[in-house]
């Protein structure tokens, strides 16, 4: 991997660490000058297809962070069979190292610590974010003692993998809360255990809970208690043993109810060893130990109350009662112990596999029902809307039916709220190919398409559509067009290659072969001669009907030429540069030429090519209508339209010109993606 440059800006320099799930690199971002730290995932991990994505995903939505106490994340990428994420790079070290190196730390260092984690859950937990992982390992001491938590997002993935597989149990055991023990749902209150776990570490040098095995510790985690700080050391201000033994509370709603309200109780103690932390979080403990009746410490004993009088019988036979109950408790706690270990820690740990049962098209109540019955929850992740599924039916769910998964997972599913309504658009006169764009981009999917023959309408126009415009109608419906045609069905052209040959030389020669010249627009170029042109669009090659308008994008020189002189255009005429008709006359006198060498590398940075890769992914059901459009510096045009079964999954490269190239999929009539192409090209 050293001197290896990933997507071609990140040079890698030097090995820095490694984990159970990854390989950490000190890395240049050569485009950015500075460094950064690169963190590759293991093959094993690269190779799980589910896992690649919800890596993707969670690592993406960990990058929308920005507080100084988390790691930044720049970039996520892959290379093939190379996966990767681009971070902040942190001089400094880990805490694990410091407390490794230092042994137990000063209760204040480990307040300032402390109150720096807790401030970046608060920040995640604010975002709907949950670590899962927060262990010594996952936070970094910069120089001047800043905290940088590190992984957010990473361990959501992880938490869907088979923990037999990913080594966190190993890994991470020793600071998983009891519900990750149990592996049930976790919310943020899990974080707050093993933020407890951290501090009880740092406090006094060891973890609160060690076994033979990582079942063996877990189960500890799920029922012992922690043993106490002030055995270990007697200098820990009692407010501060008594936040962290509130945060190793065995059930989440015990334990204190933020992780804003913990980093709030940290300050104070900063600042006041007799903060309110004190009494607000004292931990209560069931009180195990006799008191003695009298000064002389002297047992009670019972009085009998038939004879009114103490008896020495009696008062043996309770001594030895309670010498035998501590050995008859230790043998059952045993007995309980070994049983536990071979037949409940296994289910509670590892639970049984299930297949996700289908719950598509049932009520949300029919739905949640049976997945219950499957050992599964139910959460909603969003309402939408949907013309086939009736409302407070489920249209999708995620895990999909027949999935193999452990129980108490979550399945997600999606709640119709019935059929969105719209209005339909009047494309009446417009063109075919506007007509198109502007019913797609209105919600509604292309139906029949008549050709009829009307003499008052222009050639391949739409002269009537059904539904008719302003009707009220169901999103995602098909639109019929009648579209003139003339008196005989139009023929295919083949658009020729007119790059490099004058404008107006281009206008006469799509004449000829009946197509129409459409929009034009002017360029800076070095290599073109001025007036001829540079790129078309439909491309050459490609099968038109006859009359359709073919765009172009023409030179007008570089920049230190000035205003160019297009044959057959009178100088002194003069109009706005943009996109122009060819009957329409060139104005350039708003144009910035001041300084050519700018202005030709800004037009050419703005006016490149583009390329990109779109992902569709068709909702499991009916077939349904995809189509894929391109907004450039050509305007708006169809790339692709095709109807795809349910379920269907594929992939198209597309290509764009101009600094603003935008991508639209439609799907059904709905919008399912909108974005520029730098961001496809960096997703």
């Amino acid at each position: 991997m050293i001197g290896q440059v990933l997507h071609n800006r990140y040079e890698i320099l030097e090995k820095t660490g490694e984990g159970g799930m990854a390989i950490v690199y000190r890395a240049r971002d050569t485009l950015l000058n500075r460094q950064v730290a690169v963190k590759v995932l293991r093959s094993q991990f690269a190779s799980d297809g589910e896992f690649r994505q919800r890596f993707r995903r969670e690592a993406q939505a960990a990058a929308s962070l920005s507080h100084p106490n988390i790691v930044n994340i720049y970039d996520v990428g892959d290379t093939g069979n190379l996966h990767f994420i681009v971070m902040e790079y942190v001089v400094g070290e880990t805490l694990n190292q410091v407390v490794k190196r230092e042994g137990p730390l000063s209760s204040d260092y480990c307040i300032r610590i402390g109150s720096q984690i807790a401030q970046a859950l608060a920040h995640a937990h604010q975002h709907g974010i949950v670590h899962r992982d927060i262990k010594p390992h996952n936070i970094l001491i910069s120089k001047d003692d800043r905290v940088k938590v590190t992984d957010f997002g990473i361990a959501q993935a992880l938490s869907s993998a088979n923990l037999t597989q990913t080594g966190m149990v190993l890994g991470s055991v020793h600071y998983f809360s009891p519900e990750q023990a149990k592996g049930i749902h976790v919310e943020h209150y899990s974080d707050l255990y093993s933020l407890g776990v951290v501090l009880y570490e740092m406090l006094t040098g060891s973890v609160p809970f060690k076994g033979e095995s990582p079942i063996a510790t877990a189960l500890k985690q799920i029922q012992d208690q922690p043993p106490s700080i002030e055995d270990v050391r007697s200098d820990v201000p009692p407010a501060m043993v008594s936040l962290v033994m509130k945060l190793l509370e065995k059930k989440p709603a015990q334990r204190i109810e933020s992780a804003e309200k913990t980093a709030s109780l940290l300050l104070q103690l900063q600042n006041d060893w007799a903060s309110v932390a004190t009494t607000a979080y004292e931990p209560q403990y069931p009180n195990t130990q006799s008191q003695p009746d009298d000064e002389n410490g002297e047992w009670a004993e019972e009085e009998d109350m038939a004879a009114g009088k103490r008896t020495s019988n009696s008062k043996q036979a309770q001594r030895k009662r309670r010498r035998l109950l501590p050995a008859l408790l230790v043998v059952l706690l045993l007995g309980t112990m070994i049983w536990g270990a071979q037949i409940i820690v296994p289910r509670i740990l590892f639970p049984a596999e299930v297949q996700v049962p289908p719950v598509t098209e049932l009520t949300e109540t029919e739905a949640r029902e049976l997945l219950e019955q499957y050992g599964l929850q139910m959460g909603i992740a969003q309402e939408v809307y949907d013309s086939d599924i009736p409302a407070g039916s489920v249209v999708n769910q995620e895990p999909s039916a027949g999935r193999t998964v452990r129980e108490g997972r979550e399945v997600a599913v999606q709640v119709s709220r019935g059929p969105e309504y719209v209005e339909v658009p009047d494309v009446i006169g417009l063109s075919f190919r506007e007509a198109r764009l502007q019913l797609t981009q209105a919600g509604f999917t292309l139906g029949s398409e008549e050709g009829v023959m009307d003499t008052d309408a222009p050639l391949n126009s739409v002269v009537d559509q059904a539904p008719e415009s302003g009707q009220e109608v169901t999103r995602g419906i098909a639109v019929d067009l009648k579209i003139n045609r003339g008196r005989e069905a139009l023929e295919s052209v083949e658009v020729p290659d007119l790059r490099g040959i004058a404008l107006d030389k281009a206008e006469e020669e799509l004449k000829e072969i009946g197509l129409d010249i459409g929009s034009t627009w002017p360029e800076y170029s070095m290599s073109v001669s001025t007036g001829d042109i540079i790129e078309q669009n439909p491309t050459p090659g490609s099968e038109v009907e006859a009359g359709w308008p073919v765009d172009f994008v023409y030179s007008q020189g570089s920049p230190d030429e000035g205003p160019p002189a297009i044959a057959g255009r009178p100088d002194d005429e003069t109009d706005v540069p943009g996109p122009i008709g060819i009957d329409d006359v060139d104005r350039f006198d708003d144009l910035d030429i001041s300084d050519p060498e700018d202005e030709t590398e800004q037009w050419e940075q703005d006016t490149a090519w583009k390329s990109a890769e779109v992902t569709i992914e068709v909702p499991d059901g009916r077939s349904q209508e995809v189509v894929i459009l391109v907004i450039d510096d050509f305007g708006a045009r169809e790339v692709f339209r095709e109807t795809e079964p349910g379920g269907s999954r594929f992939s198209k490269s597309i290509q764009g010109r101009g600094g603003g190239a935008q991508v639209q999929v439609y799907i059904g009539g709905r919008m399912f993606l909108d974005a520029p192409f730098e961001d496809l090209n960096e997703s």
